[in-house]
């Protein structure tokens, strides 16, 4: 559906009251992420609650583009912004519950938050989500892991709500999980997630934490636009080398395209310096995307997700 048709069936369809609190036309999204350059959301959704979230998608036609959106940190939004509607979870998505042998986590929480509550309450097994900039619902989506850790090892169940706006509930099954990749989640929306529980000494935790924080200070690029990790390590079957070392193998790459280039600190981060143009950066990943290929001949995967169109 075209960006005014959709504009005009939302405004006919939708309460006023759902049009005014939670629905943004033409959202300045892009600038809205990490990388702080990108396009506009053609619909802009935030829900209020599930009801809120089940109504708009309910009624929606069958061709509309749904994008899913969490803290904009492993995102690129291409310059000619996104179609359809783009939802966001936010604040009335973001509890945290300790039930009787699980946690029961919102969509929303933050990566940090998540791991600095458990360790208030000494359950381990979370400190890797430390060192993950973003949130759960997008840590799940990706199965997100580092430092010894990763979603898939926790997760146990989750809730949600279909494209089509019907409540729905998955249990892991382990096909669906693989690396970096959670195929389950594509056509659903996940709105809160339980997780396993174990206990261990508070210090203990305190301490891995730590660790896992200084270790990125150390390794990583701090304070500078980046999308985090920018391409997934290829399969050990493929090459035994992770991609940033790849990505170093092939030579000292400049800042070439105006303002886009390789973090010196670490050779998996592209790092964005200009305001002009997200399309320059996906350029810039394809040019190493290539001359990693010449060289090795190993095809780099994105790991950032690469969104929208790429002009209006």
């Amino acid at each position: 559906m075209k960006k005014d048709s959709i504009k005009y069936y939302l405004r006919k369809n939708l309460e006023k009251n759902i049009l005014d609190s939670s629905i943004i036309f033409d959202y300045d999204i892009g600038s809205h992420t990490w990388f702080g350059v990108g396009g506009k959301a053609d619909v802009f959704f935030t829900p209020k609650s599930i009801d809120e979230l089940k109504q708009v998608l309910s009624i929606l036609p069958k061709n509309t583009t749904i994008n899913k959106l969490g803290l904009g940190s492993n995102v690129l939004i291409r310059d000619g912004g996104l179609d359809g509607v783009t939802i966001k979870l936010g604040k009335e998505f973001k509890d945290i519950k300790i039930e009787k042998n699980h946690l029961n986590v919102g969509s929303a929480v933050l990566d940090k938050v998540l791991s600095k509550f458990c360790q208030k309450n000494s359950i381990s097994g979370y400190e890797f989500f430390y060192g993950i900039p973003g949130n759960i619902g997008g840590a799940v989506a990706m199965n997100a892991g580092c430092y010894g850790g990763v979603v898939s090892d926790i997760f146990i169940s989750a809730y949600g709500i279909d494209l089509n706006g019907n409540e729905i509930f998955y249990n892991k099954n382990k096909k669906n999980f693989s690396y970096r990749k959670n195929n389950f989640i594509k056509n659903n929306i996940i709105t809160n997630i339980n997780f396993k529980i174990d206990y261990d000494e508070n210090y203990e935790i305190q301490k891995r934490m730590e660790n896992i924080q200084k270790n990125r200070i150390e390794s990583q690029p701090q304070k500078v636009r980046t999308g985090g990790s920018t391409f997934k390590n290829p399969d050990s079957s493929t090459s035994e080398l992770k991609a940033w070392q790849l990505i170093k193998s092939i030579g000292k790459i400049e800042f070439n395209i105006e303002g886009v280039g390789i973090s010196e600190k670490h050779y998996n981060f592209i790092v964005n310096k200009q305001k002009l143009s997200a399309n320059r950066i996906e350029e810039f990943g394809e040019m190493i995307r290539n001359k990693v290929y010449e060289k090795t001949g190993i095809l780099l995967e994105w790991e950032i997700q690469i969104m929208g169109r790429l002009s209006d």
